[in-house]
């Protein structure tokens, strides 16, 4: 199955990134398209390694959501909007508009571009975020976002 690139606009938005206030928006968004697309694959998904990636990615960003949480009320930041970004949404929109036979290969495929857009994010802000606190959990962050990175992409070579 081919997969889609990380557009370069996404790209340079997400290498951008070093204000609190846009990375826990961008962050908390990517977290939510995380989660509800992955609740969609639990109900919609064919391959039982697909259902497992989405259980594992409801898992594992719900935690990260919470950890964020907190480290963003430690700081005295500003929460994010609880809200999927437009892009986010459309994203989601076209994964829940998805036909059966076609629904396992599009969630895949949105994970690959999400997963890149999401370590891009992260690793530009663990490097140079205006806040040592959210930086932090930036750094901490990554290994697990670059894990579902590899693990998604050996999904979509499986014909998934």
């Amino acid at each position: 199955m081919s997969t889609t690139a990380t557009s370069p606009s996404v790209t340079t938005a997400a290498a951008t990134m070093a204000n609190s206030a846009d990375f826990t928006r961008m962050a908390t968004s990517s977290n939510m398209l995380e989660i509800e697309s992955s609740r969609l694959a639990m109900e919609r998904a064919r391959d039982r390694d697909v259902r497992r990636f989405a259980s594992q990615m409801i898992r594992d960003h719900t935690r990260a959501s919470q950890r964020m949480t907190a480290v963003v009320r430690r700081a005295g930041l500003p929460p994010a909007p609880a809200t999927l970004s437009a892009k986010h949404q459309a994203m989601l929109d076209q994964l829940a508009a998805a036909g059966s036979e076609s629904f396992d290969s599009a969630y895949v495929t949105l994970q690959v571009q999400a997963h890149d857009e999401a370590v891009t994010l992260f690793s530009t802000y663990a490097q140079s975020g205006d806040d040592p606190r959210l930086a932090d959990f930036a750094r901490r962050t990554l290994p697990t976002l670059r894990m579902h990175a590899n693990h998604v992409q050996r999904l979509s070579g499986a014909g998934a």
